[in-house]
């Protein structure tokens, strides 16, 4: 493997469906609604939430090894530091590069949209660098799922939509909810995968404490919510009926929960799990993808038919 596709696989790119959703969705609620669109901040800001969430993975890997967390024996293709496919120093390294370069155009953006937005900002990005660390990590004390989901669902198209059009407006967050279910599906099928890995390296996560079986359960209620989210802001009329198109997901969503709820309990006295599939949070990525991308487009189209 040459350099670049180390490079490209140290991003851990299959998440990143995380970031790039919730700045679709914003997009779209942003050309659905009434506020001028600024176009530059479009590139500008996407570009600078892919360096957070880069910087993100890479320093989470880091420190996932640097702990002991991490193993040659991991089922998981990219652990790339125990594979010995990249250094810890490359990683950690280029992991401050990317946050260093995401609050740079964030700050950019801040000159643009004022101070207020430059302190909502910094705060998210610090609750994006601390998920993971040597010295204090939310990750590590059970305080992922609720991370994860707060930033890359209300904080992410909240702060999208007030960059692209200059509004600090409520819906775009509410609106995400859905979109935030999902995503946290991908981390909890993360950390379903690695609880035994988790448990013996001394991680609290999610997943560890409510055991393999309630985790399952959990999982399940995750994409459940999604999809009970879109019928219930279409419901109350936060969101036009449009946007139901997502549910055209739903197959592919079931397939996913079915194949974890059929999925055995291992014979470890801690019950863990014994076959989850190494590719279980990349499926869970696709269906975050399909279903983001049909939520979006169900917003879009409502423009078309109100004109």
């Amino acid at each position: 493997m040459n350099g670049i596709g180390r490079w490209i696989l140290s991003l851990r790119i299959y998440s990143f469906t995380a970031s790039a959703v919730p700045i679709i969705l914003a997009l779209a609620l942003a050309i659905e609604g009434t506020h001028r669109i600024v176009w530059w901040t479009v590139p500008l800001f996407t570009v600078a939430a892919l360096l957070l969430h880069a910087g993100t993975n890479v320093l989470n890997d880091y420190y996932d090894h640097a702990l002991g967390i991490d193993t040659p024996d991991d089922s998981d293709p990219t652990h790339v530091i125990p594979r010995g496919i990249v250094s810890p120093r490359f990683m950690i390294t280029s992991g401050h590069v990317y946050v260093l370069l995401a609050l740079l155009l964030g700050g950019t953006l801040s000159l643009w949209r004022g101070p207020l937005y430059f302190l909502v900002g910094i705060a998210s990005a610090l609750g994006a660098y601390f998920y993971t660390g040597r010295r204090f990590s939310l990750k590590y004390h059970a305080l992922g799922d609720i991370t994860v989901f707060l930033l890359t669902g209300p904080v992410l198209v909240f702060m999208s939509y007030w960059t692209f059009t200059g509004a600090a407006s409520a819906r775009p967050a509410v609106a995400s909810l859905p979109v935030a279910f999902f995503v946290t599906s991908i981390l909890h099928g993360n950390n379903m995968r690695d609880h035994a890995t988790d448990h013996s390296a001394g991680i609290s996560t999610v997943a560890g404490l409510l055991g393999f079986r309630g985790s399952r359960m959990y999982f399940v209620f995750l994409l459940a919510a999604g999809y009970g989210g879109v019928i219930g802001l279409v419901t109350t009329g936060t969101l036009p009926p449009t946007v139901l198109i997502s549910l055209a997901s739903l197959p592919v969503a079931w397939s996913l929960a079915r194949d974890v709820l059929r999925s055995p309990v291992g014979p470890t006295p801690a019950n863990l799990p014994s076959n989850l599939s190494a590719d279980l949070p990349v499926r869970c990525a696709r269906v975050h993808l399909l279903f983001g991308v049909l939520y979006s487009a169900g917003v879009l189209i409502s423009r078309v038919f109100t004109g």
